[in-house]
């Protein structure tokens, strides 16, 4: 049972997570084909009970019952908690569903004082998920990504006003061989591994590269691990690499993020005198 204003805060903070990565959940599921085993409905329904159990450790039963009354009206609908649209200015598809979660979690945050604090709380795996739309940006970059080497020196450079320790390719020093990793973070003991991907034909060969880095990227000054995955196009899900982990017998502590991004253009040469 929820007892304080602190485990209230982060179990708003905790509920915030699940919706982030229910979004994750559809775009797999959308990718797939509409896949039953990839359902984000569950998931959805989990972002509902966390909702309805947070509100009872408020103590409001009144707004509780606005939540159950909302919950069950979903439930019993024929789409249930699976509907979804796309909209936005990037025409993305969106939980329909999720953003009446929102709007019930906003109210219970607007019960707690304005804090005067700046910390940074997000998780460093979520940061990266949404710095998607930052380093494609063209009117930032100019360009899109055009190999790993873009990807790594955008992200890392967003990260580094996060985590001011942030270190630029880290020495794992083993007895028989030194390992380097692209982005090392002391503060939250992660390490963070890049990978462009143009290609379906690339997908073997970055699955390898991953498997390959899982067994040299151990240390105990290094808890967790992640590897984003920029795609140019829709190859493989976020869920598919993640199981692939699993199956390969890694550690829940070592995670993948896929970025969904788009070709590079090619630059225009310039024009000779005879062309012109």
């Amino acid at each position: 049972m929820i007892k304080t204003t602190s485990e209230i805060k982060q179990a708003l903070q905790n509920l915030d997570g699940r919706i982030t990565k229910t979004y994750r959940n559809l775009d797999d599921w959308i990718g797939s084909g509409e896949e039953d085993w990839l359902d984000p409905s569950w998931s959805v329904e989990s972002c509902f009970l966390q909702l309805l159990s947070i509100a009872e450790a408020f103590g409001l039963p009144e707004f509780r019952k606005m939540i159950e009354s909302e919950y069950l009206e979903v439930k019993r609908s024929n789409e249930g908690f699976r509907a979804w649209k796309t909209g936005g200015p990037d025409n993305q598809p969106y939980l329909v569903v999720l953003g009446r979660i929102r709007c019930f979690a906003y109210a219970l945050e607007g019960m707690f004082p304005e804090e005067e604090s700046t910390t940074v709380t997000k998780d460093v795996f979520q940061i990266v998920r949404d710095i998607h739309y930052v380093i494609t940006d063209k009117a930032v970059f100019r360009t899109t990504p055009a190999d790993e080497t873009d990807v790594h020196l955008r992200i890392e450079g967003i990260l580094k006003c996060v985590f001011p320790d942030l270190k630029h390719k880290p020495t794992l020093t083993k007895q028989i061989k030194n390992f380097v990793p692209d982005t090392g973070i002391p503060s939250v003991q992660t390490l963070v591994e890049y990978k462009f991907l143009a290609t379906a034909q690339d997908v073997p060969r970055i699955a390898d590269e991953v498997l390959a880095d899982t067994r040299g990227y151990t240390s105990r000054d290094w808890t967790r691990f992640l590897y984003v995955i920029y795609e140019t196009h829709r190859f493989r899900t976020e869920n598919q690499w993640n199981q692939l982990l699993r199956e390969s017998g890694v550690p829940e502590n070592t995670v993948v993020v896929v970025l969904s991004g788009e070709p590079p253009r090619k630059r225009n040469k310039p024009k000779t005198k005879l062309e012109e």
